[in-house]
């Protein structure tokens, strides 16, 4: 009876704690769902910002005001991502080895399919409403194209590539926000294009969202990279809650969020 009783209170034991882990991580993937809400939400007030000092779309075009057409442009990769993700996460969160049907994973949307459709048409809306102004404000020639665009949008990526480096290396304003730069495009090819567990190191989440958590460190990349050429050029603090005032409010929103969670999980 004293074994039997002790098997029973180990299995107990057991228990409580597989549902504290789990309680643990659902919290977890909250938290970094918040941090991504704080990127998304204060990369969309600095274009309404720029929107609002504009007084026509030269004052947006992609060689007058490259900031705001590079966050178009991410946030719709980051838009679409997204809902590429909530519609096929079952199969991307998928446990592995526990077959094929029924499919167990990690996050699944059968049982509230009006959250997966909210979130895709949240997402995909976000995605259209960037990439059509983004595509607005390139030259005629270009903007009459489509197929130029491709070339477009990878001579923009390659110049920035080319420009991570701070100009004043004794700034150290500008080393930290290249230095963010740098840290968070790692962040976004690890979760990508590595395996697990590699993949997961950025997140910290496993599969629930480490297929997820690269779109929001692009993002974070580029508001980073924005942040270093407002510092390079002198307009950083410049203005109180401007354009590059959001820009700084998300990234130091999502670090307080993002590193908030990871203290929670040591607590």
């Amino acid at each position: 009876n004293s074994i039997r009783g002790g098997a029973k209170s180990k299995s107990k034991s057991a228990s409580r704690a597989t549902s504290t882990r789990s309680h643990q991580r659902k919290s977890v993937s909250v938290s970094d769902a918040s941090a991504a809400a704080a990127l998304i939400l204060n990369s969309f007030a600095s274009l309404a910002v720029s929107v609002s000092r504009a007084e026509s779309w030269e004052d947006l075009a992609s060689d007058t005001n490259p900031s705001f057409n590079r966050h178009n442009l991410a946030l719709a990769v980051a838009g679409v991502g997204s809902a590429l993700w909530v519609g096929f996460a079952p199969i991307v969160t998928k446990i592995p080895g526990s077959g094929t049907l029924p499919l167990l994973s990690h996050q699944n949307y059968a049982a509230t399919p009006w959250i997966r459709a909210a979130l895709i048409g949240a997402y995909g809306s976000g995605a259209a409403l960037s990439m059509a102004v983004w595509a607005r404000s390139l030259p005629d020639n270009i903007r009459a194209n489509p197929f130029k665009w491709p070339g477009r949008i990878a001579d923009g990526v390659s110049k920035s590539l080319l420009c991570l480096a701070p100009k004043d290396v004794d700034d150290p304003v500008q080393v930290k926000y290249a230095l963010l730069t740098g840290t968070f495009l790692a962040f976004t090819g690890m979760g990508t294009l590595c395996n697990m567990p590699i993949a997961v190191i950025p997140s910290w989440t496993s599969r629930r969202l480490s297929r997820a958590f690269p779109l929001w460190m692009l993002l974070a990349a580029v508001n980073c990279f924005d942040l270093k050429e407002a510092a390079e050029h002198v307009t950083l603090g410049s203005e109180d809650k401007g354009q590059y005032g959001y820009l700084s409010s998300g990234v130091k929103g999502f670090g307080q969020l993002y590193l908030g969670a990871r203290a929670g999980c040591v607590c």
